[in-house]
């Protein structure tokens, strides 16, 4: 018994310290996307910088996509020991959800055409969003194992805010099945892992916290009247700011509404950055609604950033304001604080464990225009007790580096669970 033991802990030590091989799904949305698009926002990110942060650490990560152009090449490294593999599953065109869903089975074929092509066996598949999901369990039923998920948002969550499209029947079916099959559940903060349980009866002993990062070398305080030069915003004015993708969830109507409950004499400047241009359906919905609230003049819309210009634009404004209905963690806030920008928020995601820790920020409760204006009005007048340096602090914990150990843990849980499951060592 005790030869057997010690073998059995050796095995599992080896388990523990060996370099990983891993396959992330990330099929509706390229890491390298063009931020604040349709469908490319802080899951992109996440993705991306996860997967670099793994590779740093010795870990090999293949990240798969849907190819959307045909000049984009089958593999591309993204950093060491991380290459973006584009999946040539549909004639080089950005695919819908609904299309991605229907051609999941080519999706499946292209990605084990490619692992036989490079003789590569993946240790685990990490999933991201339910489409990829849906993916990831036909890889574990053809032996990839074993299959691990970070949803970003929930199907019956965002169904439950009432607010934009209808989510598909399919979606949250295909969510509760998941659930219950994969092994293993990553959620990026307690309210998401709480959505889980309640929504579809997830077992929280599964459930592993693998939070969001913010890079605080590249996300800093910065000069604000060289920052509005840069821009060419008028140093005098006091200037709001919204990064998102235009979608009815991240409430940007919510802001433009709170501009309009302000007082005209002391009402701020409101600049938006997201969204796919002057045709962008949603910009032009808010530019309307904007006009009929009186408040046309006092926003722009700046279309969509490259995440590596954002600093610029953080440091520029007073004040960051995060509307969403429903966000799974809020990387924007994260990005803001390292900055050293105070932010109003909605209780979403991070925002909401920062507020509980008496972190810097003013949290609208009730997420009501009313509420936004109030909170902006006091968010500016507290401006003084909340120096850069303080409001940077409050992001001390969250790097990709802690990310990147609660994921490589979470893995290797999924690992030895699996491993119990099948008789493996």
């Amino acid at each position: 018994c005790t030869t057997a033991c010690s073998t059995s802990t050796e095995g599992k030590r080896q388990m523990s310290m060996q370099p990983l091989t891993l396959a992330m799904l990330s099929i509706h949305s390229s890491p390298i996307g063009e931020l604040g698009t349709r469908d490319t926002g802080g899951m992109s990110v996440y993705v991306r910088q996860l997967a670099l942060e793994m590779g740093r650490n010795g870990h090999q990560v293949d990240i798969f996509t849907h190819r959307r152009h045909e000049s984009e090449p089958e593999v591309s490294g993204l950093g060491p020991n991380v290459r973006l593999v584009s999946l040539d599953t549909a004639p080089g065109r950005p695919l819908t959800k609904t299309e991605l869903y229907a051609c999941a089975g080519d999706t499946m074929a292209a990605i084990e055409a490619f692992r036989h092509r490079q003789d590569r066996a993946y240790d685990l598949i990490h999933s991201h969003y339910w489409i990829s999901g849906h993916v990831g369990r036909m890889a574990r039923a053809r032996g990839l194992r074993p299959h691990v998920i970070t949803f970003h948002t929930l199907g019956a969550v965002k169904a439950d805010t009432g607010i934009g499209a209808a989510e598909p029947a399919r979606r949250l079916a295909f969510e509760r099945e998941l659930v219950k099959d994969c092994q293993g559940l990553l959620a990026p903060c307690g309210g998401e892992k709480a959505n889980l349980m309640h929504y579809y009866g997830a077992d929280a002993a599964r459930i592993a916290m693998v939070p969001g990062g913010v890079d605080v070398d590249h996300f800093r305080p910065m000069d604000k009247t060289r920052s509005r030069r840069r821009l060419g915003i008028d140093p005098r004015v006091g200037l709001l700011l919204s990064i998102g993708r235009l979608t009815p969830q991240k409430g940007q109507d919510r802001i433009i509404n709170a501009l309009a409950c302000l007082g005209r004499d002391s009402r701020p400047h409101l600049m938006v950055v997201g969204g796919n241009g002057d045709g962008d359906p949603e910009r032009r919905r808010l530019q309307e609604r904007a006009a009929r609230a009186g408040v046309q003049e006092r926003v722009t819309f700046c279309g969509s950033v490259a995440h590596r210009d954002l600093p610029v634009y953080y440091a520029a404004a007073d004040i960051i304001v995060l509307a969403s209905h429903y966000e799974s963690f809020g990387l924007v806030g994260l990005e803001a604080l390292a900055c050293g920008r105070a932010v109003v928020s909605t209780p979403v995601g991070v925002m909401a464990e920062l507020a509980r820790m008496q972190r810097p920020g003013i949290i609208a409760a009730e997420g009501s225009p009313v509420a936004l204006a109030a909170g902006i009005t006091i968010a500016g007048d507290r401006a003084p007790e909340w120096p850069d340096h303080l409001i940077r602090q409050s992001v001390r914990d969250y790097s990709w580096t802690n990310a990147a150990a609660a994921a490589q843990a979470a893995y290797r849980a999924a690992m030895r669970a699996d491993a119990a499951v099948h008789g493996r060592q």
